[in-house]
């Protein structure tokens, strides 16, 4: 996740999200085709391509909760000033961040379909700038969410 001010605002209109954020949501329910989520390998970067710079790819993992970046687009990098693919929650944050990190984490988990939210995130300290995210579960076994797509958008 990209470095947040404040809370996040969950927003409950996905029709109305930021584009590219409508068309991630229709890919992963293209590839959903019917079942509660779709698995880690039913998602192709090569055919949402115009999409990867707003996406970032995470792993999970129970015991701890932690989530492991796969991937984090060009845009997601240039926006926060940080790649932080290869790291982890529990790597990249302490005290009262990561608590907050895993609580939202823990939140979207509790949910087997998207999970839109709004906030502000910390610019390159150049001030704050509004954004859009849309938070999608991926399952090896059809129950537990294994990995999460997301992709941000920056009204």
């Amino acid at each position: 996740m990209l470095l947040v001010e404040g809370g996040l605002t969950p927003l409950t209109d996905l029709d109305a999200l930021t584009p590219p954020l409508p068309q991630l949501i229709a890919y992963w329910e293209r590839k959903r085709a019917g079942r509660t989520m779709p698995a880690p390998g039913d998602i192709d970067p090569t055919e949402i391509p115009r999409l990867l710079p707003y996406m970032a790819v995470a792993d999970i993992t129970y015991e701890p909760l932690d989530m492991r970046y796969r991937l984090m687009g060009t845009r997601l990098v240039e926006m926060g000033g940080v790649d932080r693919t290869g790291t982890s929650i529990r790597e990249g944050h302490s005290g009262e961040r990561l608590e907050e990190r895993l609580a939202a984490l823990q939140r979207m988990l509790a949910s087997p379909g998207p999970v839109a939210l709004g906030g502000r995130l910390d610019w390159l300290g150049r001030g704050y700038r509004q954004f859009e995210c849309v938070h999608l579960p991926l399952s090896a076994d059809g129950e537990r969410v294994t990995r999460l797509v997301a992709a941000y958008a920056f009204p």
